[in-house]
């Protein structure tokens, strides 16, 4: 796995940004369109490896930072809402280098991060997690480690509500580097370790618990197996004892990042081989309950390509991501989606002008995918940022704007409000929606919208009714069959002033200063305009010009 120790400033910067996207084969499927995109960061590097969707729909995502904080590295964890907007940010660390690798919310909304620090501990790098609440703020740290190098890289927590947490030792076992295996009690007080491993060096990156209470770790192994580095999966009961393990690879080299239980109580592994080729290839790997493989593919062009992360989706498929090398003008994120015996269904790349990453993929709850990760292109400046990207779901309409035509009307006339919606999702959608005036419902409209589809909407207010006033302008799109994700139905995008009719201003100050008057001033305004030039506000028919049936209609507002 590339770790790169870099470094970030003193504030977070959440940028928006276009990206360029790839599909690098023609499929018979094709990927959900970006909804949106963010980083964050400063003007160091910022380095993102783990993220989950989180219970409020928003997203935790967590890495290192060299610029904020105390020290060298310092873990970084970042919560966002649902539209991928900061909500806060908190570091972690001492002096010294700190580097989170995974983050997973926990039972009480908290959050459980893993990771290495050199500022804690008793060795050059020490096991650390450190368990926050809702809001980020630390409510325990335990570090655990000899006197050499010890790296966690997964963590999760367990049905009992303690934590196992998974990575290397230098300290311990019976080679230069082995698996190490640690369960804790809730309050990350060791109950007990296993190392895995044999004369050379074993490193693991990815446990969880599986279904029957006991854990399956993957990572890769240079001491079993037949080529130089293989994937190693080991399966222990509830107390870390080896029931079996497994090798898999070729005679060169072969990495495993991230291993998932699927469905059929087998397991799915993802990483990378050296073997099928010259140049490395994403290898994802499937085995049955035993760690028996019962297929495996690759996927790769002439250059590197590597897989960091794969999850199970809802289909019974897999999201696969990582970075390709072949399919791109530099490095881009690359991500795949397989039908349930690994055959591409369609893949997308994502990225600019340098290297970008991606380490984390999720399927969101409402069927869309959302991509952690690391960008050179985009950001503040030519280091790493965080980066995350939102992939629609399934069934998913938006309100994009509310731009009403007028920002001030006469009392009794129309206000002509234009109102655009998209079809984020991936199937034709009919839906209803309704336009407020502050509170007050003034319409309800139906629309057909084909899946990838946008459509501007022009709808009318007539203000008769009305009382003069500041009124806000929203839209509200009713949520279709199957829409779970429904920040975006709502759009509050306009303001209207609803005034006397003929109320255009006053002299010498001109348009827009009201009196609630309309007398001799209103009439040299719209005099004004009526002989040199167009105003909206004497536009009283909204057809575009001022002429004779406007001055009618004045005239009627000044004699009543």
């Amino acid at each position: 796995m590339k770790i790169k120790s870099t470094a970030i400033l003193p504030l977070t910067i959440t940028i928006a940004m276009a990206i360029a996207q790839f599909t690098p084969c023609a499929y018979a499927y094709n990927p959900p369109p970006v909804k949106w995109n963010k980083t964050y960061g400063g003007d160091s590097p910022d380095v993102a490896y783990s993220m989950q969707q989180t219970s409020d729909n928003g997203y935790v995502i967590a890495g290192y930072t060299s610029s904020l904080g105390a020290g060298g590295t310092d873990f970084w964890l970042v919560k966002t809402d649902s539209n991928g907007n900061a909500e806060w940010n908190k570091t972690y660390g001492g002096t010294l280098k700190d580097e989170a690798y995974a983050v997973q919310q926990t039972s009480d909304n908290g959050y459980i991060l893993a990771g290495s620090t050199s500022s804690f501990g008793s060795g050059f790098s020490d096991f650390w997690l450190v368990k926050t609440d809702s809001n980020g703020e630390v409510t325990w740290n335990k570090t655990y480690g000899g006197p050499r190098w010890d790296v966690t890289y997964s963590v999760q927590q367990t049905d009992d509500g303690e934590y196992i947490t998974a990575g290397s030792t230098n300290s311990f076992g019976s080679g230069s580097e082995d698996f190490w295996l640690i369960k804790t009690d809730q309050n990350g007080i060791m109950q007990w370790n296993k190392t895995y491993g044999g004369l050379y060096d074993d490193r693991a990156y990815s446990v969880q618990q599986t279904k029957e209470g006991g854990y399956v770790i993957c990572g890769y192994s240079s001491s079993f197996g037949t080529g130089y580095e293989d994937f190693w999966l080991v399966k222990t009961d509830s107390n870390g004892n080896m029931i079996w393990n497994k090798t898999y690879g070729g005679e060169n080299s072969e990495y495993a990042y991230f291993v998932q239980q699927t469905s059929d109580n087998g397991y799915i592994l993802a990483g990378s081989t050296y073997s099928s080729g010259t140049e490395f290839d994403m290898w994802l790997v499937k085995t049955d309950s035993s760690g028996n493989m019962q297929w495996n593919k690759t996927y790769g062009g002439s250059l590197d390509e590597e897989a960091y992360a794969v999850r199970q989706t809802s289909d019974g498929g897999y999201i696969i991501t990582g970075f390709t090398d072949s399919f791109s003008d530099n490095r881009d994120i690359w991500l795949i989606k397989t039908d349930s015996s690994g055959n591409v269904e369609w893949s997308q790349t994502y990225g600019g002008t340098r290297e970008d990453e991606a380490y984390a993929v999720q399927q969101t709850s409402d069927g869309g995918y959302i991509i952690a990760g690391t960008t050179y292109s985009f950001g503040p400046s030519w280091d790493p940022n965080f980066w995350l990207i939102r992939l629609a779901g399934l069934h998913d309409i938006g309100v994009q704007n509310v731009v009403p035509h007028k920002t001030v009307v006469g009392k009794g006339y129309s206000v002509f409000i234009n109102i655009t919606f998209k079809n984020w999702g991936q199937s034709e959608e009919t839906f209803d929606f309704t336009v407020y005036a502050n509170t007050t419902n003034i319409g309800t409209q139906h629309l057909t919208l084909a899946n990838g589809n946008s459509i501007t909407i022009t709808f009318t207010w007539n203000t008769a009714g009305f009382a003069k006033g500041n009124y806000t302008i929203s839209a509200y799109a009713w949520p279709v069959p199957g829409e779970t994700y429904t920040a975006d139905n709502t759009c509050i995008d306009g303001a209207v002033r609803v005034t006397r009719a003929g109320d255009f201003g006053s002299i010498p100050t001109g348009w827009y200063a009201f009196d609630d008057l309309c007398d001799y001033q209103d009439l040299y305004l719209f005099g004004d305009s009526y002989v040199h030039y167009y105003h909206p506000l004497a536009d009283f028919d909204n057809n575009g010009d001022v002429n004779y049936l406007d001055l009618f209609m004045f005239g009627n507002c000044y004699i009543g």
